[in-house]
């Protein structure tokens, strides 16, 4: 199965660098982006749709990584909860532990 993945993987990354060559043969115009007053380098478009693609990458993985964080805490803090109340329930179940009494009568 591993073998299947690696295959695939490298299939698709493949895949990927030949779209993104494509892309940047056929969008070889030079263009400046202009924001507000400020005016970017001029750069061919195929390397701005690839750094914003890039950009976007790894801002996704950014919020991820947060988002992850977050919930791994979360869980770490309900995880010590039940361990302590179960726990607790322990010490209850040691302390009331009764004799043990059959439920059959014994015959007369």
């Amino acid at each position: 199965m591993g073998f299947i993945k690696k295959i695939l993987f490298l299939f698709i990354a493949l895949v990927a660098f030949l779209l993104v060559l494509l892309a940047a043969a056929d969008n070889s115009a030079q263009v400046a982006l202009k924001f507000l007053e400020y005016e970017t380098p001029v750069w061919p478009i195929s390397w701005w749709i690839i750094s914003a693609f890039v950009v976007g990458v790894v801002f996704g993985n950014l919020l991820n990584v947060v988002s992850n964080t977050r919930l791994r805490m979360e869980a770490r803090r309900e995880r010590k909860t039940a361990q302590g109340r179960t726990q607790e329930l322990d010490l209850v179940k040691a302390q009331k532990q009764e004799p043990l009494v059959s439920p059959v009568p014994a015959e007369i």
